[in-house]
This record gives structure tokens, sequence and C-alpha cells, in this order.
């Protein structure tokens, strides 16, 4: 995907991104592929559920940089999970990766595809490993359920009952 598809509004990339492949070139130099089916819009300031919802950190900074960027950070001291940077440059937003065909949860997704620190704040391209990729498949309305983000109690009723999980269910 060109880095003009994910500087726009988060929840719009969110759902879009269902159907795509998610690509990572491993240091041997195979290439694996898993198509994502699930992710989860995570979008400003006002969004408690946000890492960056109080400004940015040492942590968070990369979502407040440019679009199209991987955002890779420490969960629980256990996992690593997977985000790309969305909006315009200064506005902290990013969708976490929930899952890929084959694959679910976002810390088996990272761990299926040997993502890690390392991948932190690079440009999602071909060039640095770690791209996302379109094959023109075209994903029905109808197969994309929306429900309220995961373990986000913490931010309040209200943000944890936002729908901004999307989840793609192909027709089998």
């Amino acid at each position: 995907m060109k880095q003009g598809f994910y500087g726009r509004d988060t929840r719009v990339v969110a759902e879009e991104l269902l159907g795509k492949h998610l690509c990572r070139r491993l240091p041997s130099g195979r290439i694996i592929r898993g198509r994502i089916f699930e992710t989860e819009a995570y979008d400003g300031f006002e969004d408690r559920a946000s890492h960056a919802h109080k400004g940015p950190t040492a942590r968070n900074v990369v979502m407040f940089g440019p679009p199209g960027h991987a955002y890779v950070y420490l969960c629980y001291g256990l996992h690593w999970i997977l985000n790309f940077t969305t909006r315009e440059k200064g506005y902290p937003a990013a969708v976490l990766l929930r899952g890929v065909e084959g694959v679910e949860g976002p810390g088996r997704t990272t761990r299926h595809f040997q993502i890690n620190s390392r991948h932190n704040e690079q440009v999602l391209s071909r060039v640095n490993g770690l791209w996302v990729e379109d094959d023109g498949r075209e994903i029905c309305a109808g197969a994309i359920h929306r429900a309220p983000r995961v373990g986000i109690d913490y931010a309040g009723a209200e943000w944890a009952a936002k729908p901004w999980r999307f989840i793609w269910q192909p027709s089998r």
C-alpha cells in the first residue's frame, strides 16, 4: 500500500485493511503473508483507550509521526503488538492488527511474523521488509462486523463501547 493509504481517517483505514495481506520478509529472505481479518482503530487525543490521549511519550511518539509507519510496543512484558500509524503528522492515531487468517490475536500475529521492537518506527515498505499488499480481492460490506475494542475497560464505558474493532467474516 502506498503511504497515502494510511494518511486518512483511522477507522476507514482499519476497515479497508481487512482482506489485504500483511507481508514480512524474514532474515532468511523468505516472505510470509497473511490476509488481515481483524483490526482496531485508536484515534486522537480524545480517545481514552489510545496510548496517545495524554500526549507524546518515549513509547508512543511514533503515533504522532507521519502515517504509514509501524508502531510496535511490548504488552504486559510478554507480547510485541503491531500497529500502523494513520492520519496526518502531529495527530496521534494508529490501527492495531489483531489477526490474520490462521493466526488469531495480536501477540500471536507478531510472533508468527517475527515482529519486534526493531520494527518500531519503520516505514511500511517492501524495502524495509514489512508491508501490506492488496491483491484486488473485493470485500463485501456485509462480511464486515463492527464490535467494541478488546481489553480497554480502563478507558471508561463510553470509549470501551465504541465499535472501532473491525472483523472480516467471509462466507465459506
